[in-house]
């Protein structure tokens, strides 16, 4: 763990989009295939290796853009599938389906958690069964130095301000001395790195096995809240065919379509991903039959409506408006959740049905599409159009806000069209203000901060 963690930080700090991600991700598989040999006594299942090729891939993608966003979902992906390796290897051999998946790895997180102490623990242990065979006092000494520091600061602490001639030796025997001004970040950096990999490994290692989860055979009360659900989707979705889709119906006096569409967005995404979470909980936890699949079957084509509606009415704001990174989640959202509801749907009528493969296959290459798509070049690209089309809610400040990603894009842009450089009445300039949101692209490159969307827009405009 120690080891582990020194590999951590000199990859990690300070250097979150570096190339040196790629041999973190290395180190934490190989990290996790040591406990798994020295603990369990074997190898990685083979179809738990996808996890640790999905890690790598990710790493990939992280110093290969410039999008926060992206980088940091990146660092969310690879710590679940980190715990999604570490838990399955170290369980028993049978298939795993979604909730095993998530309670395991909630169970992990705050099993770690409340693991804290066990790296000390465990160390005393080490250090008096080492000292019983070598007939040593190296854990006495250690002991004495770790409560001797702070007792010995406190009182001369104390005893400086007591007296201005000890005050002013003291003073002289350290002013020679500089403590490094990244000391404190590395050293609290290398204690994370340690404790959360020994109390992560600690706790899996050595946890219980899971208990089946008990299907529930009464199923009416759920049945009736279901039919109540299923009923008012019914209408709520008719009246989306008709007013959104179809155009048959009149909006409210004053509301334009991009009014309309920007007000319910939001509620309909929440209560899709409710619905996603409402049908799975339900065919997982409840005894199935003919009627409770058919509510759950309109329940689900009824989100899958609702998706759709929510991404009409995406499309009708961003042509009203313009394009940014977060609308593009949105959408790549819905998608995701659609692809996933008509999963739901033939694992309803099909048991055979890999339901959970499926949904990881989804979720996974969806997820690395959208993060080597570059997608602010995509957003520089239909702003930029939209500018020159003359819609008048683009606005050049949210192109200055852009990544390294979009540099190609907007470099072609400021080449055709010189004049364009400044905006608001000629005052501000944009071109400036993108260089200096994305300063990092004038950065010295080393082997270890490499980052190919910084150095490909650094060449770009140091052409320009």
């Amino acid at each position: 763990s120690l080891i582990y963690a020194l590999i951590y930080t000199v990859c990690i700090y300070k250097n979150m989009t570096g190339a040196a991600v790629l041999l973190w991700v290395v180190a934490t598989i190989g990290y996790i295939c040591y406990i798994v040999k020295t603990v369990k006594e074997r190898k990685v299942f083979k179809t738990t290796i996808i996890f640790a090729v999905y890690m790598l891939i990710l790493a990939g993608s992280t110093f290969t853009t410039g999008n926060e966003w992206i980088i940091w979902m990146n660092y969310c992906w690879i710590f679940a599938f980190t715990v999604c390796f570490l838990i399955r290897n170290m369980a028993d051999e049978n298939e795993w389906n979604f909730w095993d998946y998530l309670c395991g790895g909630v169970n992990a997180v705050f099993g770690a958690i409340g693991s804290i102490a066990r790296p000390f623990g465990d160390g005393n242990d080490f250090a008096r069964l080492r000292e019983k065979k070598e007939n040593g006092k190296a854990r006495e000494i250690l002991i004495g130095i770790a409560v001797a520091i702070p007792v010995v600061l406190l009182i001369g602490g104390l005893l400086m301000s007591a007296d201005l001639v000890f005050s002013n030796m003291i003073a002289k025997v350290f002013e020679g001395i500089r403590i490094p001004a990244n000391l404190a970040g590395i050293c609290f950096m290398l204690c994370f790195g340690f404790i959360s990999s020994y109390c992560g490994v600690r706790y899996t290692a050595y946890r219980k096995d899971r208990q089946e989860v008990k299907i529930l055979t009464e199923t009416t009360a759920m049945f009736t809240v279901s039919v109540l659900v299923a009923v008012l989707y019914v209408i709520f979705c008719g009246i989306q065919i008709i007013y959104l889709f179809g155009g048959g119906g009149e909006l409210p006096a004053g509301v334009t379509y991009a009014e309309y569409a920007r007000q319910g967005f939001f509620q309909l995404l929440v209560v899709c991903i409710l619905n996603l979470g409402a049908v799975l909980t339900m065919e997982h936890f409840f005894q199935r039959n003919r009627a409770v699949d058919a509510v759950l079957t309109v329940i689900s084509v009824c989100t899958i409506i609702m998706t759709a509606s929510s991404g009409w009415r995406m499309i009708l704001y961003i042509r009203a408006y313009q394009l940014t990174f977060l609308r593009v989640v949105v959408l790549v959202a819905l998608a995701v959740i659609t692809l996933l509801m008509a999963g739901t749907i033939c694992y309803i009528w099909n048991r055979r049905f890999p339901l959970f493969q499926y949904g990881m296959a989804v979720v996974c290459v969806s997820y690395v599409l959208f993060a080597f798509a570059h997608v602010d070049a995509g957003i520089a690209a239909y702003d930029l159009a939209q500018i020159e089309n003359g819609n008048t809610a683009g606005d050049y400040s949210y192109l200055s806000c852009l990544s390294t990603d979009a540099a190609p894009v907007i470099a072609e842009y400021l080449k055709e069209h010189p004049d364009k450089s400044y905006y608001g009445d000629g005052i501000y300039n944009w071109k400036w203000e993108y260089m200096q949101e994305n300063d990092r692209m004038n950065q010295p490159v080393t082997l270890r901060t490499f980052n190919l969307s910084y150095l490909r827009a650094k060449r770009i405009f140091s052409e320009k």
